[in-house]
Order: structure tokens, then sequence, then C-alpha cells
């Protein structure tokens, strides 16, 4: 017997509870979203999110991927990924389209052995079958119950400099556990995300360590300058923006390239710190949209004069 409940995450968790004097499984099934009566498309543009390929060229700045790792609801659950769009509907059980991760390839902590993973490789879903319009479908089976979600819609286009312009893909390096989430441990879990965007160059952060002397002259012991961003992102849906606030802010390491030739410094796969969510715009009346500025700095901060004494 198991008793079966519903919640708002489809965070992988076993318990026990007592029935009858007897333990008894207790699975946490994943919440069905309430479904609306009117077409969201009547008031707003459908998001699309896009990536891009470069059949030329195995250059990665040139080829995104995109990757999912889910944690099931039970040991029984089975989940099911297909790639739809383009007229395909292709179930995805293999490496044919990138990296796939059956249940029971992460083995690292018990948390994981539930987990499927599949990171999707841009370049090998163009080359095979040609850009358009594409989307991740996933289905739970958990005792002989189906729950499906959808990933957001990306299209997929040969890679150009002026396709790509005003874009920032960004990679999230994940170790460790997520409270109400996922565990990472010992993975390097990879997220990459390619948005629409701008990286601004702002003004240096300078920290300073000196002293005073008798005559009051200051002194340098040691001075730091550190690098300093904001990244504003154009208008994303909440799956988007929950890979930032949820996921993305907490790495153990973000990688960010820009894609835009103005910009005061280019940069590709540049480690950086999220200090702050700076600013969100978002509620409107008749759009679910938004947009987020992040500040950022360098990660690896070794621009340090000090003095020897």
């Amino acid at each position: 017997m198991a008793i079966i409940t519903n919640i708002v995450t489809g965070t992988s968790m076993v318990q026990s509870v007592l029935a009858d004097s007897q333990e008894t499984p207790f699975v946490i099934l994943p919440k069905v979203t309430s479904a609306i009566d009117f077409c969201v498309c009547d008031y707003q543009c459908e998001y699309v999110n896009y990536v891009f390929a470069d059949p030329a060229s195995t250059e990665d700045f040139k080829n995104d991927s995109t990757s999912f790792l889910i944690g099931l609801s039970a040991d029984s659950a089975v989940l099911e990924i297909k790639l739809i769009g383009n007229g395909q509907d292709v179930i995805i059980s293999d490496n044919t389209f990138g990296e796939y991760f059956a249940k029971g390839s992460f083995t690292i902590t018990e948390n994981q052995l539930n987990y499927v993973g599949f990171i999707a490789d841009w370049k090998k879903i163009f080359d095979t079958f040609g850009g358009g319009q594409y989307y991740f479908e996933f289905k739970e089976t958990v005792f002989s119950r189906d729950f499906v979600t959808e990933s957001v819609k990306y299209h997929v286009s040969n890679y150009t400099d002026e396709k790509s312009l005003n874009t920032v893909r960004l990679r999230f390096i994940q170790n460790g556990i997520i409270e109400d989430g996922l565990d990472y441990t010992g993975l390097n879990w990879v997220t990459e995300i390619r948005i629409g965007g701008k990286m601004k160059y702002n003004s240096p952060i300078l920290t300073l360590d000196n002293y005073q002397t008798e005559n009051r002259t200051v002194r340098q012991i040691q001075d730091k300058a550190i690098e300093n961003f904001e990244l504003e992102t154009y208008f994303i849906p909440s799956k988007i923006g929950d890979l930032f606030v949820k996921n993305g802010v907490l790495a153990n390491n973000a990688l960010i390239t820009n894609y835009d030739p103005f910009s005061y410094k280019q940069y590709i796969d540049f480690p950086v710190l999220f200090t702050e969510i700076t600013d969100f715009k978002g509620n409107y009346k008749t759009n679910s949209l938004a947009s987020f500025v992040f500040t950022l700095e360098e990660r690896i901060q070794n621009n340090v004069k000090r003095n020897v004494q």
C-alpha cells in the first residue's frame, strides 16, 4: 500500500509513516498544473528560447546545449523524455542527440539514485533534423499515473554573429545540495542557458589596505582591483527566471559569454560571482514575462598589488 500526495515541486523524496502498525512507503508525486480556459497568446507572444548550432564548426561558443536533471518521485517511477517539433516526435533513450543519463547513472549519494539526466546537443539535433522550433516533453509514470510537463520552446538555427547579437550564454556549475531541491554532490552538473540580455562593464571595485606614517603619509600594504558587471536580462518566463534565482545564483561557479561586439570587453566562459539581485521588472497586467538585473564580480580576483617589507 502507498500513501500518495501532491507537492509543488517534483523533488525526489521518500519517507515512511506508520499505518496499521506497519511501515508504509510515502510517495510524493509531482503536482499537476492547473489549466486555464483561455489562451495567454491572445495577450502576449509565446516565449521562445533561441539556441544556435554551426554545422561547419565545432567551436564551443557557436554550439549550444541544454541540460535537464530530473529527480523522480519514487523508486518505481519511470521517466520518458521526448524531443518534439519540426515534424519530429523522438524518444530520448541514448546519446544520439546529446548525453543521456538513465535512472541509476548517478550513484555518488543515495538521493541521486532516482535521477535522470539529459544534455541536449543542438548541433546534433540541427545536423539531423534541421533548424526550427522544438521542445522537450517529460512524462513521469508513478503507480500507473502519468504526469506530463514540457520545457519552453527552443528555436535552433545556424549560428551567425548577427543572430547572436545581444545574447548572453551562462553555464551554472553545481555541486552540493540545494535544500528542497536536487543533490548535486560530486556531479559538477552544468546547466546552460542562452538568453537575450546585456552584460555591462561597471567601474572596478578598489579594495585598499594601507597605513599612515608618523608624518601622515599614506603607505600601501596591499591593494586589489575587482572587475564588476551588471547583467540585465530581456523578458523571460518564470521557468527561465527560476534557473537564475533558484539555481544560478547558488552555483559553485558560473561562466558567462557575451555576444556583443559593441560591449567594452568580450568574454568567453568568464568565471563570475553573483553578488546581488539588483532589480526585478514584472507583474504586468497582461504579460507574465519579466526581466532581472544582477550584479556580478569576477570570480578569480587576482589583480592584487602587495608590498613585501
